[in-house]
């Protein structure tokens, strides 16, 4: 809306530039709407990421703590998700009653090497804070791979909840994933683009 003070200085000038000041506020106008559109928008997005990132953490170590009894659990599997990943697969028993878990990691880093024609050993190993290394050459075989970490008929064991024995952790238990770091990364940083551009719109 145009202030009376504005109305009554436009009626005093010709027509012609009468309209150019009306387009000119008008357009100050739209341009602010999209920026807060923007903002509103692009900043939403950033905001549930960060926040889905920290609630899939809280929920992690709820769980956890959750588990407070343990017991003796078998490899008796591997499991191959693709991209160069692997995990045993476990089954243990409460009660009377046979439950399977896989080992979770914090995340994977995984080094190829390629380029070679001359053997490349792949190795893997787990570090101390729960990140699977892998080193994979341009022939690999991840089921050895995974058999030399853990053979089957291995025992590891298991973290579970009393009241759901289903829910459970095995080796030790794993919070702030590389999923959820990646969701929280991720949702700042569109938070920071969409402030930037907020500014930007209405230079």
């Amino acid at each position: 809306m145009l202030s009376e003070n504005r109305l009554h200085r436009i009626n005093k000038i010709p027509v012609y530039r009468a309209s150019i000041i009306i387009y000119e506020e008008m357009n100050v106008m739209s341009e602010l709407q999209i920026a807060w559109l923007e903002l509103i928008t692009v900043g939403g997005i950033g905001v549930i990421l960060a926040l889905s990132g920290v609630i899939i953490n809280i929920i992690a170590k709820r769980q956890n703590k959750s588990c407070t009894k343990q017991t003796e659990g078998i490899v008796i599997q591997y499991g191959f998700p693709g991209d160069g990943r692997t995990h045993p697969i476990v089954e243990y028993f409460v009660d009377g009653t046979c439950y399977k878990a896989k080992k979770k990691f914090r995340g994977v880093k995984r080094i190829r090497i390629s380029g070679f024609p001359t053997q490349v050993q792949s190795k893997a190993y787990e570090d101390e804070k729960g990140w699977l290394h892998i080193k994979i050459g341009p022939i690999a075989n991840l089921r050895q791979l995974a058999e030399q970490l853990w053979s089957i008929d291995s025992k590891m064991t298991v973290y579970y909840n009393p009241n759901n024995p289903k829910k459970c952790y095995v080796d030790r238990p794993i919070s702030g994933s590389f999923t959820s770091i990646m969701f929280v990364l991720v949702g700042m940083v569109i938070i920071i683009f969409s402030v930037l551009v907020f500014f930007l719109i209405q230079l």
